[in-house]
């Protein structure tokens, strides 16, 4: 009983110890000095990297509004219209190209993207003036033919729902312009169906299930298609008034599955084959930390199992927390485990950004961490080391575990750690909870 009570002891002196302002520098005022300069010049170079974002966010804002409006004159022009209409599409369209603009940086104030879009608009940019090229020929179709629906669903796809609306409303505005019959009619037609798309298209997951989003939108398609022709067709009802209206429906149906493919390849899973190497404990980065030190590489293996099953556990990005475990301790290859260390070696294998993010915040940030991936591999890094050091000491002891983690726990809390961290008091007691659940898996870590 006495060692047990010493075990707890020193265990929670191990805990204080990890929480001391000064621990994660290292001793000493040359390591301290040193830790200062290391984030100080990180601090510099987030400062010009972010420099550069804007730089190139207003270059491509500028192109989509020059371009937008050459797009429309042109068209404009090549359908025989006179130079006041040119004047006038030309300012309509860089109006609504000004709102797009508008939407994109409010929706970037407020967090509001989807699937990591935010400070992306590369893609956006492309699909937005390509389908504003594209709009030129639709006057030549008849109305009912228009593929309006794949239009806003993929520039919503690669900003947000409001972005992607504003846009696709642009792009659709200038067809009917050009058209000799176009009416608000034709507009409201493509712009209710275009919402509905989308609405379903607006939260796809991991699973990636589309059959019922696509569904939805191609019958809003054909019931807002239909109810033209039966509504305002003034000639009697015939099966070949329908005709363009089933193409259309096709036309759109292949090429959403083409968009939702590419979207699933570069954005959904964008790395999940990388991230099946870069998990596997057989990896040769994991492979070189074995061979280099043993117990670095355990910690590494027990820290991402338990973040996997943490961040799982409370709906967080668990490929992300469980590459962090594996490689947070990765840069003792190189030396000192550094940012700078680490970065390079993720460079070198090519670790998703995701990944790199956390790790930086880890390494950088070690008193205020704001992720909520970065707390989880916090407190699974923390309880991990401590057990560990415990069992180093007496093999055979036998910790109170569920006394370790309240302390650990209790400590990251009170020393301000998680002051700035966006993780929730109910994902902290439920994550307090699974780590307690842990209990039979310790005992792996004697």
């Amino acid at each position: 009983m006495e060692e047990n009570k010493e075990m707890i002891k020193n265990t929670e002196e191990a805990v204080k110890v990890q929480n001391a302002p000064g621990a994660q520098a290292g001793r000493g005022a040359e390591t301290v000095k040193s830790a200062e300069d290391a984030e100080t010049a990180v601090r510099k170079e987030d400062e010009e990297n972010g420099k550069k974002q804007k730089t190139m966010k207003y270059l491509l804002f500028f192109l989509m509004f020059f371009l937008s409006g050459i797009i429309a004159g042109a068209g404009t022009l090549f359908y025989g219209y006179g130079g006041a209409d040119i004047i006038c599409n030309t300012l309509m369209v860089m109006l609504g190209t000004g709102m797009v603009i508008f939407a994109l940086a409010f929706s970037e104030v407020n967090g509001l993207f989807y699937y990591t879009n935010q400070g992306k608009y590369g893609k956006f940019v492309l699909f937005y003036l390509a389908a504003m090229a594209l709009s030129l020929v639709f006057p030549l179709l008849p109305i009912s033919g228009w593929p309006f629906l794949v239009v806003f669903v993929i520039l919503s796809l690669f900003s947000n729902s409001i972005s992607g609306l504003v846009a696709g409303s642009v792009c659709l505005m200038l067809p009917v312009m050009l058209q000799n019959t176009g009416s608000c009619r034709e507009f409201m037609l493509y712009f209710f169906s275009g919402l509905v798309g989308i609405l379903v298209f607006s939260r796809l997951n991991q699973e990636f299930k589309v059959g019922l989003p696509v569904f939805i939108s191609l019958v809003c398609l054909t019931v807002c298609l239909s109810a033209n022709i039966i509504l305002f067709e003034r000639e009697r009802l015939s099966i070949s008034q329908f005709t363009f209206v089933a193409i259309n429906i096709m036309v759109n149906f292949i090429l959403l599955l083409i968009t939702l493919k590419i979207f699933n390849g570069s954005v959904i899973h964008r790395y999940r084959d990388r991230y099946m190497d870069l998990n596997d404990p057989e990896f040769p980065l994991l492979v070189q930390l074995k061979e280099y030190d043993k117990a670095e590489y355990y910690r590494a293996i027990h820290t991402a199992y338990l973040g996997d099953r943490i961040a799982k556990r409370l709906g967080l990005n668990d490929v992300v927390v469980k590459a962090c475990g594996y490689y947070h301790r990765i840069g003792i290859l190189k030396g000192e485990n550094t940012w700078e260390n680490v970065k390079e070696i993720c460079e070198e294998y090519r670790v998703p950004e995701d990944t790199r993010k956390v790790l930086k915040e880890y390494l950088t940030r070690p008193g205020k961490v704001v992720a909520k991936e970065t707390t989880v591999l916090l407190f699974a890094d923390c309880i991990v080391t401590t057990i560990l050091d415990a069992f180093k000491k007496d093999p055979k002891a036998e910790l109170d575990y569920k006394q370790i983690i309240d302390s650990v726990f209790n400590k990251k809390m009170e020393n301000g750690t998680l002051s700035e961290s966006d993780i929730s008091i109910a994902q902290m007691r439920e994550m307090r909870k699974i780590f307690k659940a842990e209990q039979l898996y310790y005992d792996f870590l004697r």
